[in-house]
């Protein structure tokens, strides 16, 4: 008899079933409270049907459970077999699929707005940044594999999951093509369509159709005309993404989101970036502009210095970043902070791995140097790599706290910090963005942070505090205006009385 799964269920004597969550290609998911870690988890049933072999797709689990604790990846935290079926017990997360955000807006007559679009796609891309860096693809992404949780966290879900489903007669142990009837049609990459060899890339195609959709509201390769399905012109090699990319409102989209997407949707995999580092870089790219007080690069939007507090209003200059290179001078040995500066230079032109090189050129040449420590360690953050960018940025602080470098300690914590959040270590992040703030408390981004943080730890009247301080200090902080919005709604249905303080 099959094992019956329904509400009031209870699995393993510790997994009790609640609410039937979805149902998807490989399971149903289900609610489901876990008694002894005390907290709600998704758990998701393994389906039985022809293609699906049950042993592969359980240790296809079990490589996606190794991705523990990044924030833009629902963690799978057991897989199990049960009465000859398998289980797998998972984050739960509260909040809709992007394909149910896209289809209420859709009802609605609505679109989301370009910044919340763009912080949506970046953080797709940093949750698959994290995995390739574990050497894991996903190779379905699309809008009902990334959930969106009520604070704005994006997550993605069913890693490695997607290659398992194989025809008849080609289940071959090392075989990693993809076949027109894996995945999703209208969000499969072109060689996945074709049937070729699939790799990283695949994923990089795929969400950059998502990263489309976010942007413009339309599908890339759907044809006004309707005569060609819409994987047919993905399969089709003649057929590229074309057109001037308007968003949802007919407006012409920047030109730098225009050629990251182009870049991304390319047929070609020659043409199309070789990693994910690439576009995400791009995405994050912003204007720089120098103090006057300190000489320390600071985004173009920002209002304040980052290091040293001084207003930026009316007193920045832009950097000259092309007397940045080249600092070599007839043959002598290049100082550690020279070559820092050199790196940094290369960060400003997307160059993070030779950047890097330098970084730890400039450490071997002093090991004493902290700002080339913690400039490693945020380039690691950047590749996706937070465990190793946590590794430098302790020395960093180590060596700043020695020489009272208050100006690189307050980066460098709120870059600890920013690890820590995305590793989902909240406490330990909360308490390096609360040190940054002690040696800066005019940074509005760390504020946004540090709120960001609290939020996640369910410490809501604390974030709404950090937030309406963010907003203090700078009244159009996008990114802040939306989290303080939606803690106003969660505030609302928990019950939280927030401070009408500030703006």
């Amino acid at each position: 008899m099959p094992l019956e799964v329904k509400k009031g269920t209870e699995l393993k004597e510790n997994y009790v079933i609640s609410d039937l969550l979805g149902m998807g290609a490989f399971g149903t998911v289900w609610r489901a409270t876990d008694k002894k870690a005390g907290r709600d988890v998704a758990v998701k049933r393994l389906l039985k049907q022809p293609g699906n072999d049950l042993e592969r797709l359980l240790e296809e689990g079990r490589k996606a459970a190794k991705l523990k604790g990044h924030r833009n990846i629902v963690e799978v935290h057991e897989v199990f077999e049960l009465d000859g079926e398998g289980f797998l017990v998972m984050e739960y997360v509260d909040g809709s699929t992007l394909d149910q955000v896209f289809r209420d807006h859709i009802r609605a007559g609505t679109w989301l707005d370009r910044d919340e679009a763009l912080d949506y796609f970046k953080q797709i891309l940093q949750g698959l940044l994290f995995a390739h860096s574990g050497g894991l693809y996903h190779r379905d992404i699309k809008p009902s594999n990334i959930l969106v949780s009520k604070l704005g966290v994006v997550k993605l879900v069913d890693f490695g999951l997607a290659k398992q489903m194989f025809a008849k007669g080609h289940e071959s142990e090392h075989r990693e093509s993809g076949f027109a009837w894996t995945g999703t049609p209208n969000f499969m990459s072109a060689e996945q369509a074709g049937g070729a060899e699939l790799d990283h890339q695949t994923d990089i195609f795929s969400a950059g159709l998502v990263g489309h959709i976010l942007l413009t509201g339309k599908h890339p390769f759907n044809h006004p005309s309707g005569v060609e399905s819409v994987f047919e012109l993905i399969k089709d090699p003649s057929f590229e993404c074309r057109g001037e990319m308007t968003d949802f409102w007919g407006k012409p989209l920047p030109e730098e989101l225009r050629i990251v997407l182009s870049r991304m949707l390319k047929k070609s995999k020659a043409s199309r970036y070789q990693s994910l580092l690439e576009p995400f870089s791009e995405l994050s790219k912003e204007a720089a502009q120098t103090c006057a007080r300190c000489g320390s690069p600071n985004p173009k939007t920002d209002r304040f210095c980052g290091q040293c507090g001084f207003s930026l209003l009316g007193t920045a200059v832009v950097p000259d970043l092309a007397t940045a290179t080249a600092l070599k001078v007839d043959g002598r040995p290049v100082s550690a902070e020279q070559l820092t500066d050199e790196g940094f230079a290369l960060t400003r032109q997307n160059q993070w791995p030779l950047a890097m090189q330098k970084y730890q050129k400039a450490i071997e040449s002093d090991p004493a140097y902290a700002r080339a420590y913690s400039n490693l360690g945020y380039a690691f953050n950047r590749l996706g790599q937070f465990d190793k960018g946590v590794e430098f940025l302790n020395k960093a602080i180590t060596l700043a706290e020695s020489e009272f470098d208050t100006a690189l300690l307050h980066r460098t914590y709120d870059n600890r910090g920013f690890a820590r959040s995305c590793l989902k270590d909240y406490d330990g992040a909360i308490a390096d963005f609360t040190k940054s703030l002690e040696y800066n408390s005019n940074n509005p981004r760390v504020y946004y942070h540090r709120a960001e943080s609290y939020a996640q730890a369910d410490l809501y009247e604390e974030a709404y505090e950090d937030v309406q301080m963010a907003l203090r200090l700078d009244p159009d902080f996008e990114s802040a205006l939306r989290l303080r919005s939606r803690l106003q709604q969660q505030g609302s249905i928990r019950g939280v009385r927030f401070l009408k303080t500030g703006n």
